[in-house]
This record gives structure tokens, C-alpha cells and sequence, in this order.
């Protein structure tokens, strides 16, 4: 668990080759601009890489998604802010995603919700990717050392497209983690902070229509998203959590397919 054994990595897109959004009007903004390709350095894993036969299949230039680096980032950030505490030892397997799949009823209870909520929080949202790995991030408490653990599970279901074994942890210290959230918010922020700046020298690409003082003003706003998000309250209701996986724990088991439930 020494230094450097968690990164996030990302590129971006040249803007010359940026695709503007919009089917009628062509139009860019700051979401738009971060287009490019990301993935995680874990343990010694690339994770979010894309099998070799993936890569040929969609034709990929980089074996990592192509979407836009910022929906990394987002996710990211509201991570560190839900790893501000550990979870408790009885719930890890909630937030792991090792706990057994059961059969989901037509309606449950606002405990449930906590639980799911939790569960979210811990998780990356990838569903936007083709049969993505199911990543989680929980901070615990072993041994003493206060320590965040990174999971992937590559779906059972399905046609496997990303690298990887079925299974993977890998846990390093939580300060590493921090200090690896931190410094992709520094990297992007700066990146996009150039690509901002030369679009304010040559004005838009032609035929593109783009608000430079508005994507000046919203460059500065996510800027300050981090520390925002850091200094926003954060309360558990761990009582609630734990009454929702009791109800949770009593629904009967099924097979578990690789699907995730409609919530």
C-alpha cells in the first residue's frame, strides 16, 4: 500500500477535433469541451481498459472510454465527499457490492431509500458504457489504519468487453485517496483552464455557436466545485441504513445474472 498505487488518468480530445453537440444548431460548452478518454490505475490494474477485441470491434483510438472526462469528475467528487467517514463493519457489504441479489418487490419502505442512497454514494455511475464493471470505493476502518478499498466486478452477463479478473480489490490508505481525487481535480481544472483561455485567442470553430463569457464564468464556478463539495454537511442516518438492509435482507435470494434492479 505504498505511495502512487491509485490514479486517475484522462485525456483530452484535440479541440480541433472536439464534436460540437446539437442536431440543428452546432454548439459547445464546458461539458462538451472535456471530450476525450479516462480510466483508473489501481494495484498495479488499468481499470475501465477496454479488451482488444472491444477496441477493434468499435474501432476505439484509445483502449478507455471516449466520453466526456468531466462525468469522471463529477462522480469523483461526490465520492470523496461520501468517503468524509468510514462505513461501519456490518455494512460493508452493502457498499461493496458483495451483498446477496434478492428479489425486488413492487414497493418498499423510506429505510430502503437510505440504503440504496448509500449504496449510490459508494458507487461510480458508468451506466452510460456498454456492460461497464460495477466500481465501488468505501472507506474502512482495519487493523487500525484507516484505509479506502477500490472494487471491480466485471458483469457475468453479457459479452465482456473491459480487461480485468471477475473480482478485483485494491486498498491503499485514505489520505492516498484523497491526495488521488485532488490531483485529478487540479489537472482537469488546469487542462480545461488552457482550452478555455485559447478559445478566448481564436474565438469558436466556424459555424459553431459557443458563449465565451459564460464558459469563462462556469470554468471559474467548477473550480471551486471541489471545496464546495468538501465543506457541504454530510449525515447518515446509519440507524435508517440498517433498518433498510434488515428489510432488504428479508426478500428471497435470486440468481444473480449480472443485471442490476429498476429502482
Amino acid at each position: 500500500m505504498s505511495g502512487d498505487t491509485l490514479r486517475f488518468r484522462f485525456g483530452l480530445r484535440p479541440l480541433a477535433e472536439v464534436r460540437p453537440w446539437g442536431s440543428h444548431v452546432a454548439n459547445l460548452h464546458w461539458f462538451g469541451l472535456t471530450d476525450g478518454w479516462y480510466w483508473v490505475e489501481a494495484g498495479g490494474h488499468q481499470l475501465l481498459r477496454y479488451r482488444d477485441e472491444a477496441v477493434a470491434r468499435w474501432d476505439l483510438e484509445r483502449p478507455y472510454p471516449d466520453y466526456y472526462v468531466v462525468r469522471l469528475w463529477e462522480d469523483l467528487l461526490t465520492l470523496r465527499w461520501a468517503l468524509h467517514e468510514p462505513v461501519p463493519d456490518d455494512l460493508i457489504d452493502l457498499v461493496a457490492d458483495t451483498h446477496p441479489p434478492r428479489e425486488w418487490p413492487d414497493e418498499w419502505s423510506d429505510a430502503v431509500d437510505a440504503a440504496i442512497d448509500l449504496e449510490g454514494d459508494h458507487s461510480l455511475y458508468l451506466s452510460y458504457l456498454t456492460n461497464a464493471p460495477v466500481l465501488t470505493f468505501w472507506r474502512h476502518i482495519t487493523d487500525g489504519q484507516d484505509l479506502v478499498s477500490v472494487g471491480q466486478r466485471i458483469r457475468s452477463a453479457g459479452e465482456c468487453y473491459f480487461e480485468g479478473p471477475e473480482r478485483l480489490v485494491v486498498t491503499v490508505p485514505t489520505e492516498e485517496f484523497f491526495a488521488a481525487v485532488a490531483d485529478l481535480d487540479r489537472r482537469l481544472i488546469a487542462a480545461m483552464g488552457e482550452r478555455v483561455a485559447e478559445l478566448e485567442r481564436t474565438g469558436p470553430p466556424p459555424d459553431v455557436e459557443l458563449d465565451l463569457e459564460q464558459l469563462r464564468l462556469e470554468h471559474g464556478q467548477r473550480a471551486e466545485w471541489l471545496a464546495r463539495r468538501l465543506a457541504t454537511p454530510r449525515h447518515v442516518d446509519w440507524a435508517k441504513v440498517r433498518a433498510g438492509v434488515a428489510e432488504m435482507a428479508a426478500w428471497p435470494l435470486r440468481a444473480d445474472d449480472g443485471t442490476e434492479p429498476d429502482d
